[in-house]
């Protein structure tokens, strides 16, 4: 579970950065920009949470 909560972190991370760069390459209109990076920061926030806050059983 913690492994699958790190990928998924991650990969919002990259999902954060995307539409930036599409929009500046004027790839993405702005309201999907937004929504998706709305999307991606709930999503880092609820992953991030669930391995972060949970430290490695040893």
């Amino acid at each position: 579970m913690r492994t699958i909560a790190q990928v998924i972190s991650w990969l919002s991370l990259v999902l954060l950065l995307a539409p930036s760069v599409l929009f500046l390459m004027n790839r993405m209109p702005l309201e999907t920009v937004k929504t998706t990076m709305t999307v991606a920061t709930v999503v880092w926030f609820v992953s991030a949470s669930l391995w972060m806050w949970n430290p490695k059983k040893q």
